[in-house]
């Protein structure tokens, strides 16, 4: 029974690996059309690109969508846009657009599944209890998906929000020497590298491709969901507007976040003697009470006689 579990388990989770790792139809098309976009050169087949691509693109991307045709039967309208922004948010990770990603919170629900009614059949217990696993694991196979997206949403915006002083330092300081915005995001994309940097290199392809510099770098605040980035792409934009010192816009803008930061840090240490609170009370107090009461307790038994 227990091989059975751990085979069930170990298959739930490389399937999830292997889904999570693939590449997203967009990527694959633009593989596709690059191949195919060699002047004077006899590319591929498509047929070829086919039989030379990875089981997981073969097969498991299929496998995926067709699950997410199901899911969306069940789902809001609005659930594949939602997730794409989630998907955004977090950077793209495991390569995965929404509707692949639907399909994998399908497949996790399925295999969850599978593993809770298989669990439940060999345990020996009761069935109100069996009942009950077979809830609870069905229910972290719902929860899986998205909890690990979300966790790739929280550190993505974590490292952004660390590298956000360094970068804005960088920018002033590139300012003041006499570049422009253009130049010094530039520049930060060369000498830093990290979600910001990215996030930045991209604004910066969609101003050289005729969008203006206010709205790619609002749709940037707009992709990461950072406060402190948000304020600094706010400032940036009415600074540009109102003919303002880019240069003392970014020096003030750096300062308040280190402010900000430090304060931060401040109230995290405040919060420690709490946190510590429950620890110490359930795993060092009652130590130190049985170091210090046992002796005593026993000369006193010593005493009186009892043990003797």
């Amino acid at each position: 029974m227990l091989a059975l579990i751990a085979a069930c388990t170990f298959g739930t989770v490389t399937l999830l690996v292997v889904g999570l790792t693939m590449k997203s139809e967009r990527e694959i098309m633009q593989e596709r059309m690059r191949a195919h976009s060699q002047v004077g050169q006899a590319g591929p087949s498509v047929v070829e690109l086919d039989l030379e691509a990875a089981f997981r693109e073969r097969i498991l991307l299929p496998l995926l969508r067709r699950l997410a045709d199901i899911g969306m039967r069940f789902t809001p309208s609005g659930a594949i846009q939602a997730i794409e922004e989630k998907l955004e948010t977090a950077g793209r990770p495991w390569n995965l657009g929404g509707r692949e990603f639907m399909g994998l919170r399908v497949l996790s629900i399925a295999l969850f599944t599978i593993l809770g009614i298989v669990s439940a059949k060999f345990v020996d217990t009761s069935p109100l209890l069996k009942f009950v696993l077979l809830i609870i694991i069905i229910f972290v196979g719902v929860i899986l998906p998205d909890y690990l997206l979300q966790r790739a949403v929280n550190h993505r915006q974590f490292r952004i929000r660390r590298a956000l002083a360094d970068t804005l330092d960088l920018l002033s300081v590139s300012v003041e020497a006499g570049l422009g915005l253009d130049g010094a995001m530039q520049k930060v994309i060369e000498k830093l590298k990290g979600p910001l940097s990215e996030e930045m290199e991209r604004a910066l392809q969609e101003m050289q491709i005729g969008k203006l510099r206010a709205d790619a770098l609002k749709d940037m605040a707009k992709r990461v969901k950072v406060q402190e980035l948000s304020t600094f792409v706010a400032a940036v934009c009415q600074a540009d507007q109102l003919g303002v010192s880019i240069a003392k816009v970014l020096r003030v803008q750096s300062e308040t976040l280190r402010t900000q930061r430090s304060q931060r840090a401040r109230e995290t240490a405040a919060r420690l003697p709490v946190k510590m609170l429950f620890p110490l009370v359930i795993f060092i107090f009652p130590v130190i009470l049985v170091v210090l009461a046992v002796p005593g307790a026993i000369l006193i038994a010593r005493a009186f006689g009892i043990g003797k």
